[in-house]
């Protein structure tokens, strides 16, 4: 019996300690984020909603659905927990096609919708190589900006 519980008590830290870690990396990535962010906030940029993070897995895609509007222009920034991370990011445009992408560890990407490609884009990542591990941690944040139609 003594045995079992110390190999239950094992687990549980090893549940808490890989958590920790998980939050410790995520937290990474906003603070890198944050850089951009803070400057971009200060300029009049509007920064639409919270920032957001999560976990890539090597190999995996994680889209996030954007709803552009053809009166605003849009910049998505995104960074993740480590210079050493290679990850694929993409746009897609309402009608499939992939008009902007590149790999790094951080990217912006901006767009100048109109009334054709207003809709739902999708804010595309894919881990390709992480720094430590075959997973990384992201942190997104999206703006706009009222435009001047004429």
């Amino acid at each position: 019996m003594g045995m079992s519980v110390s190999k239950s008590y094992l687990f549980i830290i090893f549940c808490f300690m890989q958590l920790a870690f998980a939050n410790e990396e995520e937290a990474k990535a906003m603070e890198r984020l944050t850089m951009t962010t803070d400057m971009l906030v200060s300029i009049g940029e509007e920064m639409i909603g919270q920032p957001q993070g999560g976990m890539l897995l090597l190999g995996d895609t994680i889209s996030i659905d954007l709803n552009l509007l053809p009166d605003f222009s849009y910049q998505f920034v995104v960074w993740t927990n480590s210079a050493f991370n290679y990850v694929d990011f993409w746009l897609t445009n309402p009608q499939g096609e992939i008009p902007r992408g590149s790999i790094g560890d951080h990217i912006t990407l901006a767009v100048i919708s109109d009334s054709l490609d207003a809709g739902i884009w999708q804010l595309n990542m894919e881990l390709i190589e992480g720094s430590y591990s075959d997973t990384a941690y992201y942190a997104t944040a999206t703006f706009r900006r009222s435009r001047i139609l004429q």
